[in-house]
């Protein structure tokens, strides 16, 4: 009866949800992640997820069941993303340039980037931030934005290939200079 009542949009039967579930889930995330904040993100975004997918709830589920599974979603997502953004810290460590000039000219070509990412259109600067920055899957751009996925993959394919062709220019006149 409450999931029929949840997938109808009743506002109020989803707080009822929360009220009586929210703690659960709160625990569920923090026995895998040991921070309260981390934790109370992750119960948030489970139950925002929970409340934008209403419509594919099924009746021959639990809404415990369901809960968790989405809970479960959340927890993967947030993984990734972690893991992600720990690959990207850790390869850039490993770039630790041998002498001053290069430090500069890696500050350069840094600087160069952000300005070739700053010159591609709105939308496509949107879609390279989620992917490189935070870590989005297309699937989840693709929902974040109301686009398709294979409009995320072109709009990526022509971002890499601008930045690439100006990151080509850029490395000329600084060989130039």
């Amino acid at each position: 009866m409450l999931i029929l009542q949840l997938k109808d949009g009743n506002e109020t039967v989803f707080e009822q949800v929360y009220d009586l579930t929210h703690k659960k889930v709160y625990r569920y995330f923090l026995k895998r992640n040991a921070t309260h904040d981390t934790a109370r993100d992750l119960t948030q975004q489970t139950f925002i997820r929970l409340w934008q997918y209403r419509q594919t709830l099924k009746e021959d589920r639990t809404l415990d069941t369901k809960l968790f599974t989405v809970a479960n979603s959340v927890l993967i997502d947030h993984l990734r993303r972690h893991a992600h953004r720990q690959q990207l810290q850790d390869s850039f460590s490993d770039l630790q340039p041998a002498s001053t000039q290069q430090a500069l000219l890696a500050y350069e070509q840094q600087d160069y980037l952000h300005a070739a990412i700053a010159h591609l259109p709105p939308v496509r600067q949107k879609v390279i931030q989620l992917r490189l920055i935070h870590g989005f899957t297309n699937k989840e751009i693709a929902l974040h934005l109301s686009i398709g996925v294979k409009t995320v993959e072109d709009h990526i394919t022509k971002a890499l290939r601008q930045v690439k062709s100006m990151q080509l220019l850029i490395l000329l006149l600084i060989c130039i200079k």
